[in-house]
């Protein structure tokens, strides 16, 4: 435990002295009983606080657990006894039997904020100060259940006098079973003895702004659905929820655009509560400025390989242009019987009407428009930023850093500086102060009236440490929300307006802050995201590189390349840092599918083919699997010198459907196998997917040889034919000799003869 070795800054005068001066000033007070009745809440007498008391560290047993904290407000005025809390949680399968709770206060006041840090967080057996009272534990406590004991210690224990300087203090509390102490908790309290004196402490304020992200569970499309604009925007989804909790109040608001431009892009389909959702932002006083769109981190962008911050291409692709009618055909809707809630605006139309009347579907930069307080502004993930994703967001006109403590590095750790650090010649960083910040964001994510006093202690010793350590200069420090959502807007809502009640806190805007001298003394300090976030993120920005390539080829290529790129953005979002493992397999699906729209366009000819001439046109045929006519360009190169083949060929492929090129194709020397390889390309020679090989058997000697074989074949019919006619000849020329020669020898041997004349 830190002790302050300042003697004026003693909660309490050591015990002799104590003693003597509360003999002094509260005499009645001096006979107080030796022992309280059982049961009660009293603290011990002065002899029972003689001695500081060190506490063994608790058993290793998570399943029993306590916690300490005020019971109303963690500020403690003069004359007014100290009421804690302590909740006994048994969350083990048997009984806790009977034991003790006791409760100590810190020997020395809480002066630093290291002090306050490692009192909140002890090491073992650390020096819990002196007993101020031991209350038992009369009955066990039920498995699986927890018990809440009220403790009340006069004023005239502690030892707090009118002179004890104001600031925090250390309380603790344990609790013994047996002869073991089963768990321990600590908390604080702030001393303020501002009643019934004639000169309240001086306080100068802590100029504190507050800066909230308002954002949507991750997104892996880039646009928020109807369906899920519903569930959020209805009276407990989380964008009521952030809303109720800030609006109207000292918080400056990080909208997610990709909120806005979802709504407007749905035009007169939006929900009617997402309508008034974004009046009612509209409406409000907060500061309020553009995160990335789906909240996308600029710096792990960066990182993994882009130029900068991503933003949006195109929206049209999604929108409807029937949910966009002229204006002249709108109907306002007839109002209605019952009294408007004033608090909540009458639905306005999402459509963004034009100069002459009509209503269009709106462009990009319609449907991102918004008035805001400032469009300079980066916030990246906690300790993230390194040195050149500052140059980056320079270029894009992004001048102002949120950065969380570990990327900056201060000279003097015990000393607080104001938030602002300069990163550069036109830059600044906006440092998060990091014990504000943890302890806002564990009270407004709170889930119990326990929880949240206890986070509220906390939140109020660090900004009074802050403002106890620099009395005379008012110091502007900037604390965060982070980008989870609160389960209930009134925690949120409760938690600004407590702190506005504390005399050593002043609200101040973001703008402000952001104005403020910057810190000499503070340096920034370059950090990395993890390595494997880096990969991810550069394989996705890697891959839309190649479908911007491929789309080259493609009718409207924004058609394919705007949805990607949404998607890129949705998975770059900050908020996937609390769920890695979603996020890798939102990763591994995203690349899937990209492949499968890199590989649409193919060719689906598969071979073998054969060539049997000299010169032939090898059919080649493509598919294209999208919904829209691609141009490409078909670039054959054979394996070997058998085959010499022509120029490529451009070719346009209709939508959804396959087309068949002539690729011609020349036979060079001998014959054999061939395999060629095809390769699609846009128009500016991108490679569009991998290449395809093609077999060919290549006979091209078969034509010399079926032609002589067919001359073989003309010569014999011709021959043949000469042949039989020159036999039939020379028959007939035998057969004619031999009938002259003997002229009877037809009528001997021709029975239908007329006979010879006897004589």
């Amino acid at each position: 435990m830190v002790a302050d070795p300042i003697h004026v800054r003693r909660p309490a005068l050591p015990a002799l002295r104590r003693r003597i001066v509360a003999a002094l000033l509260c005499a009645p007070l001096a006979f107080w009983p030796v022992l309280t009745e059982s049961g009660s809440a009293s603290a011990l007498p002065a002899t029972a606080q003689a001695a500081p008391v060190s506490v063994p560290s608790a058993t290793d047993d998570d399943t029993v657990s306590i916690e300490l904290t005020p019971s109303g407000s963690s500020t403690l005025h003069l004359d007014q006894p100290l009421q804690v809390t302590v909740t006994v949680t048994n969350d083990t399968a048997a009984a806790l039997p009977t034991g003790s709770v006791e409760v100590f206060l810190a020997d020395q006041a809480l002066t630093t904020r290291a002090a306050v840090n490692d009192w909140l967080d002890p090491e073992e057996d650390s020096d819990f100060g002196e007993l101020l009272t031991s209350v038992p534990l009369a009955d066990a406590v039920p498995a699986h259940s927890s018990v809440s004991i009220p403790v009340s210690v006069p004023d005239e224990s502690l030892g707090l006098f009118e002179w004890s300087p104001w600031g925090p203090r250390g309380i603790a509390a344990s609790l013994t079973v047996g002869d073991s102490v089963r768990a321990t908790d600590e908390s604080t309290f702030v001393w303020y003895p501002d009643t019934s004196t004639a000169t309240p402490p001086s306080v100068t304020p802590v100029d504190l702004a507050i800066a909230m992200p308002i954002t949507t569970p991750p997104s892996t499309t880039g646009l928020i659905s109807a369906e899920d604009l519903t569930t959020y925007t209805a009276e407990s989804g989380i964008l009521t929820r952030q809303l109720d909790g800030v609006i109207n109040r000292p918080v400056a608001i990080g909208i997610d655009p990709m909120i806005i431009a979802s709504i407007r892009i749905l035009g007169s389909a939006a929900p009617d509560s997402a309508v008034r959702w974004l009046d009612r932002l509209a409406q409000a006083s907060n500061e309020i400025f553009p995160l990335g769109y789906a909240d996308s981190d600029p710096a792990l962008a960066t990182q993994a390989g882009a130029s900068g911050p991503l933003t949006p291409t195109s929206l049209e692709f999604a929108a409807d242009p029937a949910l966009f009618p002229s204006a002249a055909a709108t109907v306002p809707p007839a109002a209605e019987d019952t009294p408007a809630d004033p608090n909540i605006p009458t639905p306005t139309s999402t459509e963004v009407p034009q100069p002459d009347g009509t209503v269009t579907v709106p462009t990009l930069e319609q449907l991102l428009d918004w008035d805001y307080s400032t469009t300079t502004v980066a916030w990246p993930a906690d300790n993230i930023v390194a040195q050149a994703d500052l140059t980056a967001f320079s270029t894009a006109g992004l001048a102002r850093t949120i950065l969380a403590s570990g990327n900056v590095d201060r000279d003097d750790p015990t000393v607080t500086e104001s938030t602002t650090v300069a990163l550069g010649s036109d830059q600044v960083g906006l440092v998060a102060d990091t014990g504000v910040s943890q302890a806002l964001r564990r009270a407004v994510t709170a889930t119990t009236d326990v929880s949240w006093r206890g986070a509220m202690a906390e939140l109020s010793a660090q900004v009074a440490i802050v403002a106890a350590t620099n009395p005379d200069e008012a110091l502007t420090l900037l604390a965060t929300l982070d980008r989870g959502w609160p389960q209930d807007a009134s925690r949120l809502s409760q938690t600004i307006d407590s702190l506005g009640n504390l005399p050593w806190f002043a609200a101040t805007t973001f703008t402000e802050a952001a104005a403020t001298p910057v810190s000499a003394d503070v340096s920034f300090v370059s950090k990395s995201a993890p390595a494997t976030s880096v990969d991810l993120a550069g394989r996705l920005i890697d891959r839309e590189a190649e479908v911007v390539e491929f789309a080259g080829a493609l009718a409207d290529p924004l058609a394919v390349t705007a949805p990607h790129r949404l998607a890129l953005l949705g998975l770059l979002a900050t908020s996937w840092e609390s769920t890695p493992g979603d996020w890798r397999t939102a990763v591994g699906e995203n690349l899937a599918a990209s492949r499968t729209v890199l590989s649409s366009v193919t060719v689906i000819t598969t071979g073998p083919v054969n060539v049997v001439g000299s010169k032939v046109d090898i059919p080649i045929t493509l598919n294209n699997a999208l919904n829209q006519a691609a141009t490409v360009r078909v670039s054959v190169v054979p394996s070997n010198g058998r085959l010499v083949v022509g120029n490529d060929v451009e070719t346009v492929i209709d939508a959804a459907s396959a087309k068949t090129v002539s690729i011609p194709v020349s036979a060079a020397v001998g014959n054999g196998a061939v395999t060629l390889r095809v390769t699609l390309s846009t128009p500016s020679g991108t490679i569009m997917d991998q290449p395809s090989l093609i077999p060919v058997n290549v006979r091209a000697d078969w034509e010399g040889i079926g032609s002589r074989i067919f001359a073989a074949l003309v010569v014999l019919f011709f021959g043949f034919g000469v042949w039989r006619n020159i036999v039939h000849r020379r028959r007939d020329r035998a057969e004619t000799a031999s009938a002259e020669a003997n002229p009877d020898a037809d009528l001997e041997s021709d029975p239908d003869a007329p006979a010879a004349p006897r004589g």
